[in-house]
């Protein structure tokens, strides 16, 4: 086992801890019993759709190219995501830009810098949850830090990015390298002057995905199609919770959906187990209830929304499998 992934299991293993100290198991089972499922079907098709609106968001950001449909986009993003469910190190994000770039003939590099921009989008707009419910229910100091925190943390991403796109000086760093190296011998140089080169196309190709943030037309439409699936995630919390007859507001889903939002970049093992549920419990603590019913919520709402998208991606695949053959 490499260390990454010692890393990350002991993660998990610790969040686990915290969750299973002195928990109520008769209530945990209890409050499984008690879901309603007459919401069921309804969270299914609004998550579903939810996914495949992030296709408009993915267009946007590649500046309404006309050789990407909306449809592929989102199935794009599908395919992406759940693989990032069970890969280490954003994999699925990797997959998304290698997809892509093989089936339309484009630079990888280029829209792997465009999915950099677009997570930033995600975590800017799940700030503005936190932020909302902040200001309209909780004024708990951690909160406070953790939203002031994560929103200098993707603002000022975004900000950087925009200046290494506009200030682009990949290529005076690179010709400035190769100057330096020219003066060491011949067998050394060549392959060292190849290197640098290949690295400033593919450095340049990278910051080419970046396009987005000199376009306040293209910019602004990337949040608003970032957001709109971020607000239908926040209803689906909303249904979810509720199905457990908790009667809470809508403040209690946006702060579940910003917390495990914000939870899946902590390293874990496979599906997010421990951060998951953990910041669910931190979310739902908020208005008082126990960790014991929280984490049968939490394990009810990843389970739909795992099935749910592994649902979706075998349908991506049957479906591209059947167009192959034909």
């Amino acid at each position: 086992m490499n260390k990454r992934k010692l890393f990350a299991l002991l993660v998990t293993i610790s969040f686990l801890v915290l969750i299973f100290y002195k928990i109520d198991i008769h209530n945990l089972v209890q409050t499984f019993k008690i879901f309603n499922f007459k919401n069921l079907l309804q969270i299914i098709i609004l998550y579903m759709f939810g996914m495949y609106l992030r296709g408009f968001r993915f267009k946007a950001v590649l500046l309404d190219n006309k050789k990407y449909s909306v449809l592929e986009l989102g199935e794009n993003f599908i395919m992406g995501s759940f693989l990032n469910i069970f890969l280490p190190a954003r994999g699925g994000d990797l997959y998304r830009a290698y997809k892509l770039g093989s089936d339309k003939d484009e630079r990888k590099m280029k829209i792997l810098g465009s999915i950099l921009v677009e997570r930033t989008f995600d975590g800017i707009c799940v700030f503005c949850i936190l932020l909302f419910a902040v200001l309209m229910y909780c004024k708990q100091q951690w909160i406070i830090n953790v939203t002031y925190s994560v929103g200098f943390l993707f603002f000022g991403c975004l900000i950087v990015f925009w200046l290494i796109f506009k200030f682009n000086k990949i290529d005076f760093i690179c010709e400035y390298l190769i100057k330096l190296v020219s003066n060491t011998p011949e067998k050394i140089n060549k392959p060292l002057i190849n290197i640098i080169k290949n690295m400033k196309t593919q450095l340049n190709s990278f910051i080419e995905g970046f396009s987005v943030l000199n376009s306040f037309k293209y910019t602004l439409k990337t949040f608003v199609w970032t957001a709109i699936p971020w607000l239908l995630e926040c209803y689906i919390a909303y249904l979810i919770i509720n199905s457990f007859n908790l009667h809470l507001g809508f403040a209690a889903a946006l702060f579940v959906i910003s917390l495990i939002s914000f939870s899946t970049m902590i390293p874990s093992a496979s599906v997010f187990i421990g951060p998951y549920q953990y910041a669910y419990i931190l979310a739902l603590g908020i208005f008082g209830i126990d960790k014991s019913s929280t984490l049968a919520i939490s394990t009810v709402h990843q389970s739909i929304l795992l099935i749910s998208q592994g649902l979706m991606c075998l349908f991506i695949v049957l479906k591209n499998n059947f167009l192959l053959k034909k």
